[in-house]
């Protein structure tokens, strides 16, 4: 007997449903078979070991009573800002177009994996605007129809026996796998294992390519000579406020094209007359501000100190919490530094597939962390999370996955710090400023940073010749 559907969908039964032609087609297309790859595509997120132990029925329903779900919430959306039934219904061949695009249903998929908790509704909406489809109200707001499109996907889940009971195996199976993993062991949560590493990994200055002869080079630590510094908030991020393009300025002149060029300077001067106009602060204190600066990018050129000041920030957590991490009642967030570049190699080498995977296991990270003690100290907002070399992946494509990883992860953890480097040059705001991230450019050592830069490193090499005065007056008396 053949399944009824649009009944096993719940379409028949909603009163009220103003999108039943989109259901109906893909009805049609299910009872024509021609959904065999697509529902695949919608249910991609679940291994396909996994998927395979599901019958097709089975994988049909599932698949249905989201998309029913996703419609509804899109109908809820449009009639929430006023629009009336007979509009709305106008948005159905849109949705079709928009269902039909084989990363949207990736996208509508990704909840049926256990552990996703938010929906990639940047790159929905970018793909919509991409298709030209209808105009959707400015009040249509994408982020809260994903919150609430992911709770519903795990209600189905509940529901269906079937499904929970496949579900629930995977999960077993991943217990199991992590339980034979690097050689038998589970990493532990040892934080002061962690200390260690980053004082291994950071405290020395790289100084490879320069003579330090004449210097104690073990006392050249970051911790004591690294000098934080200040900031600027940038509200308009553009690359040419930042950096005049001389050459570029030269050709124009060579042709006789400066005039258009001198008025778009004049726009550039614009620019950066309130770019200068922002007050500068230190970029230490803009991090301490957690209240006001929970999700911040630090922009700079390259060798201005972005990496250098994100392994000063670890440094700086070491440094509070030495031998004192049990003694401590509030300790501060716990440092966490993602190198982008290594995440993404290890990535694309699927040996981790999010950010605790990454810190549970890869080869990339400076020391592994239980991914589940972990989650629990980010569910807790105890954590400082850096986001090192966004421009150091280099493919746009990949780029792109890597900003939704970032605002997918601050929706799941909504308390903790994040902070993200970047170069300048090619660097795009927007989709960052959509997740509330603030931009701020490093500014240059000021003559009295300067001077103290040079004090300290005067101070190490007074302390190296003091140490060697008195280790050649000791030989003098052993001999």
């Amino acid at each position: 007997m053949p399944i009824d559907f649009l009944t096993a969908w719940g379409v028949s039964t909603a009163v009220g449903f103003l999108f039943q032609p989109v259901m109906k087609q893909f009805a049609q297309d299910v009872g024509k078979d021609l959904l065999k790859d697509i529902l695949k595509d919608v249910l991609k997120a679940i291994p396909s070991q996994i998927l395979e132990k599901l019958k097709k029925e089975e994988i049909d329903i599932a698949a249905g009573k989201a998309l029913k779900e996703f419609l509804s919430l899109v109908q809820q959306e449009l009639q929430d800002a006023d629009i009336p039934d007979n509009q709305v219904r106008d948005y159905n061949k849109p949705l079709q177009k928009f269902l039909n695009e084989k990363k949207v249903k990736e996208i509508l998929g990704t909840p049926f994996h256990d552990e996703c908790h938010a929906l990639n509704t940047i790159k929905l909406k970018k793909i919509w605007n991409e298709q030209n489809l209808l105009a959707l109200p400015s009040e249509f707001d994408w982020t809260k129809l994903g919150k609430r499109y992911v709770k519903k996907v795990k209600a189905i889940i509940q529901d269906s026996s079937e499904l929970r009971a496949i579900l629930d195996s995977q999960n077993l199976e991943k217990i199991a796998e992590n339980t034979t993993e690097t050689a038998g062991i589970i990493p532990d949560f040892n934080l002061k294992q962690y200390q260690e590493a980053i004082r291994e990994s950071y405290a020395n200055l790289k100084l490879d390519s320069i003579d330090t002869s004449g210097y104690a080079y073990n006392e050249l630590r970051l911790w004591r000579i690294f000098i934080p510094q200040n900031v600027r908030e940038v509200h308009q991020v553009l690359p040419q406020v930042h950096e005049l393009p001389k050459q570029h300025l030269r050709r124009l002149r060579e042709k006789n094209e400066l005039e258009a060029e001198e008025i778009a300077l004049e726009e550039l001067e614009h620019h950066k007359r309130v770019y200068l106009e922002q007050p500068v602060g230190s970029v230490k204190k803009i991090v301490e501000n957690k209240q006001n600066y929970k999700y911040i990018v630090i922009l700079g050129d390259p060798g201005s100190g972005k990496s250098t000041l994100l392994q000063y920030l670890a440094l700086d957590w070491v440094e509070q919490t030495l031998d004192r991490l049990d003694k401590i009642k509030n300790p501060p967030p716990i440092p966490l530094l993602i190198e982008l570049r290594t995440y993404m190699r290890r990535r694309e080498d699927k040996e981790c597939s999010n950010f605790l995977e990454f810190f549970h296991k890869c080869s990339g990270a400076i020391a592994h962390l239980n991914q589940h003690k972990l989650q629990e100290q980010l569910k807790a907002g105890n954590a400082l999370v850096m986001f090192d070399g966004l421009d150091e992946v280099f493919d746009p494509g990949k780029r792109e996955d890597v900003i939704a990883d970032i605002h997918r992860f601050t929706n799941e953890y909504p308390n903790v710090q994040v902070i993200v480097t970047s170069r300048v040059i090619g660097y795009k705001a927007q989709r960052l400023r959509d997740a509330e991230f603030k931009h701020f450019m490093l500014q240059d050592l000021e003559p009295k940073q300067i001077q103290d830069f040079i004090n300290r490193l005067k101070n190490l090499r007074v302390k190296f010749l003091a140490n060697t005065g008195r280790m050649k007056l000791g030989m003098k008396f052993c001999g």
